[in-house]
């Protein structure tokens, strides 16, 4: 009578394709786990060379964009150099011509609408009858 504890038989085949499988999940598991390593914030932030030499990160750490006040503000605006008022305003005829322009313009869309509405769409195809389809008829 032969067991599984003897050599050459099937017990020893197991064994092998048990630590075949345990090989294989670490060969797919090591570069998944040091794959994710690198991609913490530092190394996205300053990239592989930049993480491994030690530079600071060009992204500041503040989360809000408001900057600290430092209590001194020395620029303020000097109002003798405000700008003058803008000369090139459109008049108020100008604006009335511009408002005739677009209600000519929706007038014109409305009427194509119109006109594109009343194409008459030809008649669909009647669907045709099932075939009649029964063992022996061809």
């Amino acid at each position: 009578m032969v067991t599984g504890s003897q050599g050459g038989g099937q017990g020893s085949g197991r064994g092998i394709a048990a630590a075949g499988r345990v090989a294989g999940a670490l060969i797919v598991a090591t570069p998944m786990v040091f794959g994710l390593a690198g991609c913490s914030d530092r190394m996205l932030d300053t990239g592989p060379l930049g993480a491994v030499l030690g530079d600071p990160s060009p992204v500041s750490d503040n989360s809000s964009p408001v900057r600290g006040m430092s209590g001194t503000n020395d620029e303020y605006p000097n109002l003798g150099t405000v700008p003058p008022r803008p000369t090139d305003l459109t008049t108020e005829a100008q604006r009335q011509q511009e408002m005739d322009r677009l209600a000519q313009d929706r007038a014109a869309s409305r009427r194509t609408r119109e006109q594109t509405e009343a194409i008459q769409v030809p008649e669909p195809l009647p669907i045709p009858p099932k075939p009649d389809l029964r063992p022996g008829k061809s």
